[in-house]
């Protein structure tokens, strides 16, 4: 059982033929951050494989011209030494690293991250455990009082982030 990017979730399940999309966990999970203005953001770097959030921030943001793939560990570093104007990544690492504006990547909801999960272990008591504590856990995280402690922010910070922790149906 993993949580994934859907870009990462897919390659998944085309190679290993025991496991599956269970479904959606996380909504806008990722930020665009930057320096200086937006409207000045032209070059943006992206952790490689995601065009998803590509295509988002691409659709929200016309003045951007470029998209450099860049490793997740030099993201940051890339927007530091000024090789990119914006970088797009996940809230959690943004949280991290208050020096920089943050604004949401898309005007509409996407999916960020799924749950993928052996075929076998769907419907078993074990299971439904998890996805019962997995149940509480989003739910608290979509409280943005509670989520700004986890990330260590002021509850400001979260005001047009749209991060959104979808539930799973239970057992009936």
């Amino acid at each position: 059982m993993a949580f994934y990017c859907s870009h990462i979730a897919l390659h998944t399940i085309e190679e290993n033929e025991n496991v599956m999309i269970y479904g959606p966990a996380v909504m806008n999970a990722e930020v665009l951050c930057y320096k200086g203005s937006l409207a000045d953001v032209r070059t943006v770097g992206i952790s490689q494989g995601r065009q998803n959030e590509k295509e988002q921030a691409q659709k929200t943001y016309p003045q951007i011209e470029k998209f450099q793939e860049i490793t997740q560990k030099g993201i940051l570093y890339s927007l530091e030494n000024g090789q990119v104007d914006a970088v797009i990544q996940d809230l959690t690492k943004a949280a991290n690293v208050p020096e920089y504006s943050c604004s949401p990547i898309a005007e509409t909801d996407y999916v960020s991250y799924v749950l993928v999960v052996d075929k076998d272990f769907v419907g078993t008591e074990l299971f439904w455990d998890f996805i019962d504590s997995y149940n509480r856990a989003a739910g608290k995280l979509n409280e943005p009082e509670y989520l700004a402690e986890k990330l260590g922010v002021e509850t400001e910070w979260l005001a047009d982030k749209r991060i959104e922790f979808l539930t799973f149906d239970s057992r009936v």
